[in-house]
């Protein structure tokens, strides 16, 4: 198959080729150089290519070749939410205004009416399957004579259940539109979907399943949800850079970002529950640096698409696998180095386990011991066993018995079911103490220094 290294090479036309130039867009990717030029010709695709890969262009370029106004909607993009609605839409716009075009976004959550008259003089429309399926029952968007039709974000359509959507939505189009499907992964209700609606597909494989990560260094640390914040903080401080952080729930998210701007930092929310307007204008701030800490939950995260995003930070261990792979994917992209970090607590580490197992990758454990704005606690819980037994290291004063030691612990209010097992050495040793009562330790007689005992976070 010829490569094609530059976009000059790619019989594009001039008014694409101005508009490639005025977006900055200098050199072609590898599934750029491997996928416009079959677009061009006219070929169905199946395009498995990892997020941030630059794969919008891909369908973007080649479809306003091929447009030729005055005839309604001729190209639509079908995305899973309304964030890459925005974003598909405004990556064409670049390239309508070159060729005297109209483009459009359609999504839940807007004003239906601002864009069915948007819709009259549009050419290309992007949209998420609910509001497209309304605009269509209305009569206002009529797709039957479209000549594009492209699915971004295959996988993610199937993970958010919108199947029956499309198929829905497909069942309405011309048959002799040219078809595209870009996804990270291609499951077999995609390949599928594709042997029904489209034309003899080019299947392109260009990743593997979107699980290598590459470009992203992956760690985990080890930390309770009492020193979760405290340790955020000192990475914050200390390595700077653009963060997205995910947690599992709207009100987390919310609450997290709250705490971080009452730190001091520049940081927003990005939820379900947050009106359109409000959900543009922090993206828009986070692209433009005007904010560089974005809290998120999984759902409001599928949209962004941001580039130079240096650190990914799962402050929720991600309740499925699939999602670690989605969230990290945010950094490190276009060849860029980025850092992905994970927050487990000692009763996530199964977690941690089956999502090493699907990526086939054991993650590095990172010690984070430079101080940030918050100061550590003590987390007992975090240090017990299963039992709910916490160990101390600790020196001597004098020589003692283990009876000594125990007879001790009783006057500080430790009674003998409280106490786990005691190991003596020379000149110091170890003992266990009930959680509930791990305070008091430090009042002990005979204990000449005592600190908690550090152990493999997996063995714990």
């Amino acid at each position: 198959m010829k490569e094609y290294d530059k976009f000059e090479e790619m019989n594009l036309k001039s008014k694409t080729l101005s508009a490639l130039k005025e977006g900055g867009f200098t050199k072609p990717t590898r599934v750029q150089k491997e996928t416009i030029h079959l677009v061009l010709r006219g070929k169905d695709v199946i395009v498995q290519a990892r997020t941030g890969s630059g794969k919008t262009l891909c369908f973007v370029a080649p479809i306003f070749e091929g447009i030729e106004g005055g005839k309604g909607v001729e190209a639509i993009v079908m995305v899973p939410t309304r964030e890459l609605a925005q974003q598909v839409e405004t990556e064409a716009r670049l390239f309508a205004k070159h060729y005297g075009l109209k483009t459009v976004a359609i999504y839940g959550g807007a004003s239906i009416g601002r864009q069915i008259t948007k819709l009259k003089n549009a050419s290309f429309v992007a949209g998420t399957p609910g509001r497209v399926m309304d605009l269509m029952r209305r009569g206002v968007l009529k797709l039957d004579s479209i000549k594009f039709f492209v699915l971004d974000e295959g996988d993610r359509m199937l993970d958010m259940g919108f199947l029956p959507d499309i198929k829905w939505i497909l069942s309405r189009t011309s048959d002799d539109k040219q078809t595209m499907i870009y996804s990270a992964t291609v499951p077999s209700p995609i390949v599928r979907l594709g042997k029904k609606y489209m034309k003899n597909p080019d299947i392109l494989k260009l990743s593997k399943d979107d699980i290598s990560a590459k470009g992203v260094s992956q760690f985990f640390v080890r930390v309770g949800k009492m020193n979760k914040l405290a340790y955020l903080s000192s990475l914050l401080e200390h390595d700077s850079g653009k963060y997205l952080i995910f947690c599992n729930t709207r009100v987390w998210t919310q609450t997290l970002a709250d705490k971080l701007r009452r730190l001091g930092y520049k940081a927003h929310a990005m939820h379900g529950d947050m009106s359109q307007n409000a959900r543009t204008k922090t993206m828009n701030d986070f692209k433009s640096g005007k904010i560089n800490i974005l809290v998120s939950t999984d759902v409001s995260a599928r949209g962004i698409d941001v580039e130079n995003i240096t650190h990914v930070i799962n402050y929720d261990v991600p309740r499925y696998h699939k999602d670690y792979v989605h969230r990290i994917g945010r950094t490190g992209r276009l060849d860029k180095s980025g850092k992905a970090i994970t927050f487990v607590s000692k009763d996530e580490m199964n977690f941690l386990d089956e999502i090493e197992d699907f990526v086939d990758r054991r993650l590095e454990e990172m010690k984070i011991e430079k101080k940030g704005k918050l100061k550590l606690r003590e987390d007992y819980e975090e240090h017990a066993n299963i039992f709910g037994m916490v160990p101390f290291r600790f020196s001597l004063k004098d020589e003692v018995s283990k009876w000594d030691i125990v007879r001790n612990l009783n006057k500080r209010g430790i009674r003998n079911d409280e106490v786990g097992q005691i190991i003596l050495e020379e000149e110091g040793g170890m003992v266990e103490i009930v959680k509930s009562k791990a305070r008091l330790l430090s009042n002990v007689d005979y204990f000449d220094n005592i600190e908690l005992e550090e152990r493999d976070a997996r063995e714990i």
